[in-house]
């Protein structure tokens, strides 16, 4: 069983940690865009700064057992800093993957919404996309900037970055699930079906998140053509999907987060 570490207390105790997270590339830049819109007095952000500092730490951390107390205090005052403050904060972030054991506070119930995607289009578009377009021609250049699992599976070296990412997907989705029997409220949802054009399961969906993370909005009030505006789509790359990698790596992993592959 995972042990999580308490933490010293934050300004407003009695109010929810309010988190939005994934592994990446689920649609999580549309969901504070949405939430945005529709909530302009909640305060939600993307990867706030300085998260991508935080998994690098994070990543050094796991791999490497260094900076421990560093990556600790990096967190605290992360949470600290966003969610002390005033009103009604939610903190969109695939960046925390590698340091979720730092979320919980004893002081301060969790809310998460974790979003997955199906591992193949995924990874196809994890290794496509490789990072914003600030970062993309320098991010497989620079050490732990990605959160790679930990400890390495067999062969590692050898494995493609498709098959790498589809390794990526089963650790991080894991470690976010694992926050659930941590978490006040906690719900598992599926990106295709953020978006998908039957109505009846996209608002079902969006009601799961909205309830979670306490939001007002109704589902069933959205316009369909608010679904048709993506935000930062990966580039156009060559098909990197094999099913019989795909089924041989995520198969069971696959399953359990809802996917028939």
């Amino acid at each position: 069983m995972t042990t999580f570490p308490d933490g010293p207390s934050l300004a407003a105790p009695t109010r929810p940690l309010y988190y939005v997270l994934s592994a990446g590339r689920t649609g999580t830049m549309f969901l504070e865009t949405l939430i945005r819109r529709h909530c302009p007095d909640v305060h939600v952000e993307h990867e706030p700064s300085p998260s991508r500092s935080l998994m690098i730490l994070g990543n050094i951390r796991n791999d490497c057992g260094l900076f421990g107390a560093r990556t600790r205090r990096l967190s605290r005052s992360h949470q600290e800093t966003f969610h002390g403050r005033d009103g009604q904060c939610i903190e969109v972030n695939p960046f925390l993957c590698a340091v979720t054991d730092l979320l919980p506070l004893s002081t301060r119930p969790l809310r998460i919404v974790h979003v997955v995607r199906e591992p193949g289009a995924w990874a196809q578009s994890m290794t496509t996309f490789k990072a914003s377009s600030r970062y993309r021609h320098v991010i497989d250049y620079v050490p732990f900037s990605k959160p790679f699992p930990a400890p390495r599976p067999d062969g590692w070296p050898k494995l493609t970055p498709f098959e790498k990412s589809l390794h990526q997907w089963i650790w991080c989705n894991n470690r976010i699930a694992a926050l659930a029997g941590e978490a006040e409220e906690y719900v598992q949802v599926r990106s295709e079906d953020i978006f998908s054009s039957d109505r009846t399961v996209r608002n079902a969906t969006l009601t799961r998140i909205f309830r979670v993370l306490d939001l007002p909005i109704q589902a069933e009030t959205l316009a369909t053509d608010e679904f048709s505006q993506r935000v930062n789509p990966a580039p156009a790359g060559t098909n990197l999907r094999d099913a019989a990698v795909e089924r041989a790596i995520c198969g069971h992993a696959a399953t359990e987060f809802g996917y028939d592959i």
